[in-house]
């Protein structure tokens, strides 16, 4: 027979693990976030523009990218967000600080003895300086994943209708052609 004292003990232990397993189950592990896409989040290179050209361009988890490019007198650079559309990432870069020259990502294509004209300071009547001192902006700047390949899809702007912009995951040998 039970005593009322035993039952009494019996409920508190039942309210007791009832409340240890609210307790318990309240207490979620944090899991690392998980990447939308990961197979564009890595560092990039420029595969298709010839020498003495070369771009790179990383890609983080963070939803972050940063650009770099170089070539024999002067080098250009962008940072930015990234967001993916289906099986599509999109660039776009936030405003840079600083006097820089400014243009539009991509390959401008400008006809001999035709000056180029826009909006190409970042501030007004500023004087930029320095071999960086280029600024890419990226503006919906859209890639796809194509066998290991990074392919821009942007239609080219300008006179350049047969240059396209890809990058690898691997830096391309350049060679000089002499």
């Amino acid at each position: 027979m039970y005593t009322s004292t035993k039952i009494f003990d019996f409920k508190n232990q039942i309210v007791l693990l009832f409340v240890c397993l609210i307790l318990f189950s309240s207490c979620k592990k944090e899991l690392p976030q998980t990447i939308e896409n990961p197979k564009f989040v890595r560092t990039w290179y420029d595969t298709v523009q010839g020498m003495p050209f070369r771009a790179k361009l990383s890609i983080k988890e963070n939803n972050s990218f940063e650009y770099s490019s170089r070539s024999c007198e002067s080098g250009s650079k962008s940072s930015g967000k990234w967001r993916i559309e289906k099986d599509t990432i999109i660039l776009n870069s936030i405003k840079p600080k600083g006097c820089l020259f400014q243009h539009p990502f991509g390959v401008i294509c400008i006809p001999f003895n035709e000056p180029y004209s826009g909006d190409y300071k970042t501030i007004k009547d500023c004087e930029p300086s320095g071999r960086e001192a280029t600024y890419e902006i990226f503006e919906n700047e859209k890639f796809i994943f194509r066998n290991d390949t990074l392919i821009h899809t942007n239609k080219v702007k300008d006179n350049c209708p047969n240059i396209r912009i890809a990058f690898s995951t691997k830096e391309k040998v350049r060679r000089s052609s002499k």
